[in-house]
Order: C-alpha cells, then sequence, then structure tokens
C-alpha cells in the first residue's frame, strides 16, 4: 500500500484555506442562509426522484411500444444519475439536515439504485477525499478504460475523441 503524507507547511496554502472557510461562513451569515437544505434542495429531491419513479412505475404497469419504453428507460436512467449525483451524494456528505437521520434516509435513496451506501460512503468519503486528484490514489481519476481524467495517465492517440465516445463508458 502506498502511504502518502501531505506537507502542511505551506503558510500560504494554510492562510488561503482559512480565508476561504470564513469568507464562506461569513457568506452565510451575513445573509441569514442555513448551510443545510433550503427550499431549491427540497424541490431537487422531489423532481428528481420523480424522473426516475414515474417512468419505473409506467414501464411496469402500462402496455406500450418498444419506442415508448425505450424513451421512458432514458428518462429514468436520467432520473437515477439525477437521485445518485443530486440527493444521495449530498446527504451522505450530511447537506441536506442537522438531523443525522433525515441524512441517512436520503442516502437510503442508493439502495433504490441497487447500490449500498457504506460501500460508497468508503470509497467516495474515504478513496476519493482523502487523496482528491491524486494519481494512483483516488479511484475517480484512475484510467477507466479508454477514458484519461488525470494528466499523470499516459496519454494515447484515441483520447483526443474522448469528448466523443467518452459517455458512453462512465460509470
Amino acid at each position: 500500500m502506498n502511504t502518502i503524507k501531505f506537507d502542511s507547511s505551506n503558510v500560504l496554502e494554510n492562510e488561503f484555506a482559512t480565508k476561504l472557510k470564513k469568507r464562506v461562513n461569513n457568506y452565510f451569515q451575513d445573509n441569514n442562509i442555513s448551510v443545510k437544505a433550503n427550499l431549491s434542495m427540497d424541490l431537487k429531491i422531489i423532481i428528481l426522484s420523480a424522473i426516475y419513479i414515474i417512468p419505473f412505475i409506467l414501464i411496469l404497469t402500462v402496455p406500450m411500444s418498444n419506442i415508448v419504453g425505450l424513451v421512458l428507460s432514458v428518462i429514468m436512467g436520467i432520473g437515477v444519475a439525477g437521485v445518485g449525483m443530486g440527493v444521495m451524494h449530498d446527504a451522505c456528505h450530511g447537506a441536506y439536515s442537522n438531523k443525522k437521520w433525515v441524512n441517512d434516509l436520503l442516502s437510503g435513496s442508493l439502495y433504490f439504485l441497487g447500490s449500498n451506501v457504506l460501500n460508497w460512503k468508503i470509497q467516495h468519503n474515504v478513496l476519493h477525499h482523502s487523496f482528491t486528484n491524486v494519481s494512483g490514489l483516488d479511484e475517480d481519476i484512475n484510467a477507466k478504460g479508454p477514458i484519461r481524467l488525470s494528466k499523470s495517465t499516459p496519454l494515447k492517440s484515441y483520447h483526443k475523441y474522448q469528448y466523443i465516445y467518452a459517455f458512453y463508458f462512465m460509470d
């Protein structure tokens, strides 16, 4: 296993992080805004869940042509991605509420998508956030087949076309 140590002696970086956190906190305080979910995030939960659930119910209950089923499947796929990236991700980071049970409940939406919250928290919060954009340690930027996500990944001739084909290979 690789051991990595971050240099905390860079005074400028520490000052930047401290000043940034202070400015962000001041923004929320000065504008009397909660750092937790607001109406926009609540609407996001409802809309993204509906984009996933409604086509799913229709596919299961309404006789339809293959093309209509295909269109509904695409819409449902967009809903799956939205719930995963827009609801579950924020909930796993504790962004919705000061109440742990609310964040846990919304994190549980991952189970409806066929995955596991504990596994995601380890992969994302520990493995990704501990080593964000560190080549070889951050699984989110490691080579994904023909996709190049880091400048430290060897450049292949076909990478110049990944803007065309990347969408089809992302998991």
